[in-house]
């Protein structure tokens, strides 16, 4: 089968599975998109360039997102401009308290760094063990709980200033 076929395939069985790995990260359903599609075509361009065709198509894929979001935050971060206005926050599309909740995981999920938050969506969202995580992030799985535990911990106070602040309004 032609590598054209193969990519196709896959993003057809797998691309929804990997735009939503990407939503995690992002929380953009624009930027997810871009970043999926720039990861393909890194994958695409390699493997065309390599003849190399890995095992685990999706794995290699959701791996390519991952660095590709990783790299992609670390350029934005340098181009960034801090201003001393706070954007409103989001208003409350849905009255259900799951909403609300979801939308203070949401906020607090975006204020961690790259690592820790790529391992949260691995870890809670794909259901990866440490072990691979650790393959996937490229470093060590002591690291990694190291990383879910100060991502947790960084989340806390967010997530209950976050209530606090709704529940004065």
């Amino acid at each position: 089968m032609h590598l054209d076929d193969v990519l196709t395939e896959l993003v057809a069985d797998s691309g929804d599975r990997l735009l939503r790995v990407a939503y995690q990260l992002t929380h953009d359903r624009g930027a997810a998109q871009d970043l999926v599609q720039d990861a393909l075509l890194r994958v695409y361009r390699s493997v065309r360039r390599r003849g190399l065709a890995p095992e685990d198509w999706y794995a290699y894929l959701r791996r390519a997102v991952i660095n590709e979001y990783v790299r992609t935050r670390r350029l934005r971060s340098s181009t960034e401009v801090v201003t001393d206005m706070v954007p409103e926050p989001p208003g409350s599309v849905s009255p259900e308290d799951r909403a609300a909740d979801q939308a203070q995981l949401w906020a607090a999920l975006g204020e961690l760094s790259e690592r820790q938050r790529a391992v949260l969506v691995l870890r809670y969202y794909e259901g990866l063990p440490d072990h691979e995580i650790a393959g996937l992030l490229s470093c060590r799985e002591p690291t990694v709980r190291s990383l879910a535990r100060r991502g947790l911990a960084a989340m806390r106070p967010l997530v209950t200033a976050a209530s606090s602040e709704e529940g004065r309004a």
